[in-house]
């Protein structure tokens, strides 16, 4: 895994202090030990942190942390999202703390163009991260999902109203991993005023809400045009003729793929295109 940064973020850890605070620290230290392998230590945890520790981590994260709240449930995959999000949420409160992020002014949809077209160069997914943070005021997050966790991403903000976007790299594709940061931006575009809650999104369940129907519509509009996507769509059958589009629409030939394929519900499509970058790798994450 990469490496985290010294201190990361220890001072945010404060055992419980009250009855309630222990009946609950209790309840999620069980239900973590239920839904989380040692394994998940490798890949999750601070350097040179044992299975307990990290467990009593993630327990206290849902002591302390409102935002992040382990349910009554026994469902190991709830847990899992759970402890996911006490990460995420952990690791943007120490960026805030160890970084300059400008106050959040909004995203607006020429941004989110602006963003997307970053994609046309795969080198740029290395500096996504300070990108959205000094030009745009966003936290972006990426930590590799639990195993077996259906979940790609979520969005919340912090309490000073910095927007946070959390990316598990379910898929390791190219596509999977820009359509799944647009989606998110999505909700920080529309959707700001309601991120008290965090925004969990399993983008392959089907969601009819309105606002997930708007940050899918969003997310695509961004990447590619509606015109441009026809056209695509269009001939689709014909590999040249879609490269073609996509060279004029300014969209990577792997994202427009993706959404064909998923579109199309055809994953066969375009096998060469399927995998064109190790996203794990790009950012330091071993490709399990």
């Amino acid at each position: 895994m990469p490496d985290v940064p010294e201190g990361l973020p220890g001072d945010f850890e404060v055992y419980p202090s009250s009855r309630d605070a222990a009946v609950e620290f209790t309840a999620a230290l069980s239900s973590l030990k239920k839904a989380l392998k040692p394994a998940e230590v490798t890949t999750h945890g601070r350097p040179g942190e044992s299975y307990d520790d990290f467990i009593i981590r993630l327990a206290l994260s849902a002591t302390n942390n409102k935002t992040v709240l382990y349910r009554k449930s026994d469902s190991a995959e709830e847990t899992k999202i759970q402890a996911w999000l006490s990460l995420i949420d952990e690791k943007s409160k120490f960026t805030v703390l160890s970084r300059m992020v400008p106050a959040f002014e909004g995203l607006s949809s020429s941004q989110l163009r602006e963003i997307a077209l970053l994609s046309l160069n795969p080198g740029n997914i290395t500096s996504l991260v300070d990108v959205l943070a000094e030009s745009y005021g966003v936290l972006l997050v990426v930590e590799p999902g639990f195993k077996s966790m259906k979940m790609d991403g979520c969005t919340f903000k912090l309490s000073q109203g910095t927007p946070v976007v959390g990316i598990s790299l379910r898929y390791n594709r190219y596509d999977n991993f820009w359509f799944t940061l647009m989606h998110e931006l999505a909700h920080i575009h529309r959707h700001y005023d309601y991120l008290d809650n965090p925004i969990l999104d399993d983008l392959e369940e089907e969601n009819d809400s309105d606002r997930e129907v708007e940050a899918n519509i969003i997310a695509k509009d961004s990447l590619v045009s509606r015109q441009y996507w026809r056209t695509a769509w269009n001939v689709r059958a014909d590999k040249k003729q879609m490269l073609d589009v996509c060279v004029k629409a300014e969209v990577h030939p792997s994202i427009m793929a993706g959404m064909i394929r998923h579109q199309a519900k055809n994953y066969k499509l375009y096998p060469e295109l399927h995998h064109s970058m190790d996203v794990k790798s790009a950012f330091g994450f071993a490709n399990d």
